[in-house]
Order: C-alpha cells, then structure tokens, then sequence
C-alpha cells in the first residue's frame, strides 16, 4: 500500500518546480527583452530547456493537470515572446 502523503508530497514539489522553472523563463525574456545580447537570448533558451524538462517530468508525473497546462501555456507564451527578438 502507498503512502498517500508521501505521493502528494512528492508531486506537489514537482509543480513547484516546474512553476519555478517557468518563472526563470519569464525572467530570462523579461530580460532578453530589454537587453537583447547573445548572452541574454542564450540565457533565455536555456532556461525554456530547463522548463520543457520540468514539464516533461511533471507530465510523467501528474498528467495533464490544470496547473501544468496553465504554466505550459504561460511558457509556450515566453518561447514566442524570445523567438520575436530574432
């Protein structure tokens, strides 16, 4: 038998995660945005890899829930914002 604590612990520090790894998106565009450099439009690509694993993850984990579509839109949001710079 599962420890049900455990399990929603465990998936609730997935979205957490993958919350943290969009708002680090959010904030490396915010960034690329106003200054536009090679470094800061790499920093931004990086940090989408990083949140399209998380969401990966978080997929695998969860499924399809309300709060990974929501933060998977909201990514998918920045991607295009970053892609308008070049």
């Amino acid at each position: 038998m599962e420890d049900h604590t455990q399990m929603s612990w465990k998936e609730d520090t997935i979205i957490a995660q993958l919350h943290n790894s969009v708002d680090n998106v959010t904030m490396a565009v915010g960034q690329a945005q106003t200054r536009p450099t090679e470094q800061t439009i790499q920093n931004a690509q990086e940090m989408i890899e990083r949140a399209e694993r998380s969401v990966t993850n978080a997929l695998q984990s969860r499924g399809e829930t309300e709060p990974i579509s929501m933060l998977l839109m909201q990514l998918n949001q920045n991607k295009e914002k970053l892609n308008d710079l070049h």
